[in-house]
């Protein structure tokens, strides 16, 4: 290096790691070149004396160095022209004690040549990526379409035909049925299978917001409305979804204030943000889907909700039936949630035991769909702490009191007035079956039993169990 390429007191240089293989220069805070290598003034046509010291704009103007030294920020592979060929370019501030003393910059490439392969390929990833995200979005709506909604019961099928008919309609539906049941994948199937796919998907739990803040939830605020205002305002959820679907989830908890507001928004499909000076409204195109797990027509009858409203909700009704109405369906659910499950938690498939099936079956799910998902992700967890992958009985925790025991028969030796010893024998047989159930697990037996640990082993002393026996 020359001793005449630092200018100031503040040396650049030393911060430069050469590279006989890419081009390299440096400039000190006034932009002026301080330091190239022999790539460099090779690749611009140059001698060494006849750049140094000059600014950098008078040999590069397209340079960025300059926006370095004034933002103090890193610019990273951008192209530009050295000598009229297309390279990729990196700069980099020097910084001392929290000064910029100036940029060191890089080509990336020996061959400049190669910088036009590069460009062909990045051009090329750039396509590769584009489809691929066309495929994911493609494969998206495929999987979040009717496509998730799994069964084979005769009126669930007839509710799913009925969805699907209605999908390329912009008729306003309401969705009923159970908490669990589904409401929310009907919603957005109905959404993706619509002329309105590639629009938004704006879902608003009503029940969620506070009844203060839900107007400029749903219909946005203008700047200084409120203390607290965001500035510039802020878009509501109808704004939001204009060319797209709205799903008002819980609409029966929506306050009967609220509801006078709605239904002005469905007759004239326009909006008026809090706090507005102009009191001009915002013209809207969305499709409204509603959902509750309320008897609205109940509601309406109670003076809880609007007549009107429920008329223009309850446009097309789609009564989703409970789980337990269609418990044929609970294999192909189980199976489905079970490799759902798997795959978000990156693990190998797991099976489920035919034990399983039954005891699924015999029970009524108050939670529906979403309760079932919920116990066999927890049976997949306690499967796998155990090194099994095999989901048992014994995984399914809360329902085995409920369901597993099969009722009991009056044994032949039990035949006896005796209250007491028959108590003692059927208590006896009944701990038997829990334990044979559970492999012997006490805490889970403890659990089926409704019994604390201490006095289930107290009892398993009592009638002579061994704690080994069903290991």
């Amino acid at each position: 290096m020359k001793g005449d390429q630092t200018l100031n007191g503040n040396c650049v240089v030393p911060y430069v790691v050469d590279d006989p293989n890419i081009a390299i220069m440096a400039v000190d805070s006034k932009s002026r070149l301080v330091y190239v290598n022999g790539t460099y003034l090779r690749v611009m046509g140059f001698k060494r004396e006849e750049i140094i010291g000059r600014h950098i704009e008078d040999i590069v103007p397209m340079t960025k160095t300059t926006q370095v030294l004034k933002t103090g920020k890193a610019e990273k592979a951008y192209f530009i022209p050295l000598n009229g060929q297309n390279t990729i370019a990196t700069c980099h501030p020097v910084i001392k004690e929290g000064n910029i003393i100036g940029v060191i910059g890089r080509s990336l490439f020996l061959d400049m040549d190669d910088a036009h392969l590069v460009t062909a390929m990045v051009n090329k990833l750039d396509d590769d990526v584009r489809l691929f995200r066309e495929r994911e979005k493609h494969i998206e709506q495929k999987n979040n379409g009717f496509s998730r909604l799994i069964g084979q019961n005769i009126s669930f099928k007839k509710i799913k035909k009925l969805a699907k008919a209605i999908s390329g309609t912009d008729s306003t539906v309401l969705l009923t049925g159970e908490t669990g049941t589904g409401k929310d994948l009907f919603a957005k199937a109905i959404h993706l299978s619509s002329p309105r796919r590639q629009g938004p998907f704006i879902r608003v739990n009503c029940a969620a917001i506070p009844e203060q803040l839900l107007e400029s939830e749903l219909f946005g605020y203008e700047e200084g409305t409120f203390t607290g205002a965001i500035k510039g305002g802020k878009k509501g959820k109808f704004e939001m979804a204009d060319h797209g679907t709205i799903f008002l989830d819980e609409i029966g908890e929506m306050p009967l204030s609220m509801q006078a507001k709605l239904l002005v928004v469905l007759q004239e499909k326009e909006i008026e943000p809090l706090g507005s000076q102009s009191q001009r409204s915002k013209k809207i195109d969305v499709r409204i889907i509603a959902a509750t797990n309320q008897k609205l027509d109940e509601m309406v009858i109670e003076g809880r909700f609007r007549q009107d409203l429920y008329y223009r909700l309850n446009v097309i009704n789609i009564e989703i039936p409970a789980l337990r109405h269609r418990k044929s369906d609970i294999p192909m659910l189980a199976e489905s949630i079970v490799e759902k499950v798997c795959h978000r938690m990156e693990t190998v498939k797991y099976t489920i035991d035919s034990e399983v099936i039954r005891v699924l079956q015999n029970y009524d799910w108050p939670g529906n769909v979403r309760e079932l998902e919920n116990v066999l992700e927890r049976a997949i967890i306690r499967a796998a702490m155990e090194g099994s992958t095999s989901i048992q009985v014994e995984h399914t925790g809360e329902l085995l009191r409920k369901n597993v025991l099969p009722p009991l028969e009056l044994a032949p030796s039990c035949q006896t007035t005796d209250l007491k010893n028959y108590l003692q024998t059927h208590e006896k047989l009944m701990l038997e079956e829990v334990l044979h159930k559970t492999r012997g697990d006490k805490y889970l037996a403890s659990e089926m039993l409704n019994i604390h640990l201490s006095a289930l082993y107290k009892k398993m002393n009592k009638y002579g169990l061994s704690q080994k026996a069903y290991s």
